[in-house]
């Protein structure tokens, strides 16, 4: 009887101690050990996730392409910064403003916009007057965007230059309107994306 006892008694310990959850952060069983082994080896083989690789991970949820940006070979966080810039201009003898389109990051942004101004220094019709900037999650996706839905402009062949009507001294900002607007679109599209994501656990 002494020897079922003690038997029972052992085995019921070993069932108690399976059973205590350790909290205490020493001691762990073998278990565990091997299952955060595995997590560490499936960890490691994960892409390296970086200011450089952003652009490519924004490129690939906003734009669904696995076509990076153009390399950058100098490793700068603000190269990283991705830029919609509009040069405005104005026809003043038909009456109409001019807008060029392109993207840029945030130390070639002076260095650009003095490129395309000179694309239009000759031009005697043409007049330069402002610049406008959005400073965007993904700036090739926004881009396409613009080209999409602003369907009451006249665009040109490379759909990089649009014109439109010159109606008040607000036409700026009401363009910038339509633009912001685009944007958050596009943030939307990246926060519904991620609610997708956590809803099935991707």
């Amino acid at each position: 009887m002494e020897k079922e006892v003690q038997e029972k008694s052992s085995s019921t310990s070993k069932t108690c101690q399976t059973r205590v959850p350790n909290i205490s952060g020493k001691v762990e069983s073998s278990q565990s050990v091997s299952c955060l082994e595995n997590k560490i080896l499936s960890v490691s083989d994960l892409p390296v996730k970086s200011p450089k690789s952003f652009p490519i991970i924004m490129g690939r949820i906003l734009l669904r392409s696995n076509c990076p940006p153009e390399p950058v070979i100098k490793v700068n966080l603000t190269d990283f910064e991705q830029n919609l810039c509009f040069l405005c201009m104005e026809k003043p003898s038909l009456g109409k403003r001019v807008y060029h389109m392109f993207v840029t990051n945030e130390m070639d942004i002076e260095k650009d916009y003095l490129k395309v101004r000179k694309t239009y220094e000759k031009r005697k019709d043409i007049v330069v007057v402002d610049q406008l900037t959005l400073y965007t999650l993904c700036a090739r996706s926004l881009y396409h965007r613009v080209q999409n839905k602003l369907t009451d402009v006249k665009w040109n062949k490379q759909r990089n230059v649009f014109e439109m009507k010159k109606i008040g001294l607000k036409d700026n900002l009401n363009l910038w309107n339509k633009l912001y607007a685009l944007e958050n679109a596009e943030r939307a599209k990246l926060f519904n994306y991620t609610k997708f994501l956590s809803a099935t656990n991707e």
